[in-house]
């Protein structure tokens, strides 16, 4: 499918443009170029400045390209940050906060600021009542599956392997080899599906979450913010922020809403939760799986006699 003019995002349209561009607006295409996320944040006289350029040059280079005004370049710019887009996220004029591509001048300090504040937000988000009835529908199902995709995937992965821990009969979707449908042909009634979805989403999350639903299973969608259609099909919502201090998203906040739904689940089913430990446990002595004597005796040898 070609995509509209109107839709074209900003490089390349600055691409499309550039060989006709005047020496004054070329330079202000070729910051943009390296570091389109500054017209996000920037007013159109402080990018001129740093290109070296005039405002009046500013102005005639957004309306060459196609927009209304710079005004309209930057709503574009800004839409492209929600998503998550490193691209946009990514900064030549700054020297730190949200997207800087230099070191922040307080590197450790702004990066606990950002992280304190994902992890307040997202847990003071989170209602008690809706996290009971996820958690009881987890405990409940015949069967829970598990899905998630790019970078998100390895969240889902993660999830995965601590539900296992608590409950029999959890899946990660798709199976290694597998396409979608072998796997999704078995969710039922009974089950459950959590559907991880972090920003850059793949357009498979919503069409999942709506097959779930249509076979009868409820669904528990973790995802950030930017969400808005994933959700209308997700019998539940936990929303996590991601936002850090650079490029690169922070899924601190959502590990820690993992750990907060497998302990509330451990707690929800603690006799059956505690038995299946106490199995795994035993296996993994059996299987001599794990280096635990090596770890107890470095710990003995550490402490005085009693």
């Amino acid at each position: 499918m070609t995509r509209s003019h109107d839709a074209q995002p900003l490089e390349a349209r600055i691409h499309a443009h550039y060989d006709a561009l005047p020496p004054a607006e070329k330079r202000l295409g070729d910051l943009l170029l390296s570091f389109p996320g500054d017209i996000a944040t920037y007013s159109a006289g402080e990018l001129a400045e740093a290109a070296g350029t005039s405002r009046a040059a500013a102005s005639r280079f957004f309306q060459r390209l196609g927009y209304r005004d710079f005004n309209e370049a930057r709503q574009q710019a800004r839409d492209a940050k929600r998503w998550g887009s490193p691209v946009y996220l990514s900064s030549g004029t700054t020297a730190g906060g949200e997207g800087g591509s230099g070191m922040p001048s307080q590197p450790i300090a702004d990066h606990l600021a950002q992280e304190s504040h994902n992890l307040t937000r997202t847990l003071e988000a989170i209602r008690p009542d809706r996290l009971r009835d996820a958690v009881d529908a987890i405990a409940r199902a015949r069967r829970v599956h598990v899905a998630g995709f790019r970078n998100s995937h390895m969240i889902a992965g993660y999830l995965q392997l601590q539900l296992q821990i608590v409950r029999p009969d959890v899946a990660l979707l798709p199976r290694t080899g597998q396409t979608l449908a072998e796997d999704l042909v078995d969710i039922a009634e009974d089950d459950v599906l959590i559907m991880v979805g972090m920003r850059r989403r793949v357009g498979m999350v919503t069409r999942i979450l709506e097959i779930a639903r249509q076979q009868g299973a409820r669904t528990l969608l973790l995802t950030d913010p930017s969400a808005a259609e994933p959700t209308h099909h997700a019998t539940w919502t936990l929303t996590c922020e991601v936002r850090s201090q650079s490029l690169f998203d922070s899924y601190s906040a959502a590990m820690s809403v993992i750990n907060l739904l497998c302990t509330s689940l451990f707690h929800h089913e603690i006799n059956r939760g505690q038995e299946r430990l106490k199995c795994i446990e035993t296996l993994h002595d059996e299987l001599d799986e794990l280096d635990a004597l090596s770890w107890l005796s470095q710990r003995n040898l550490g402490k005085p006699d009693s």
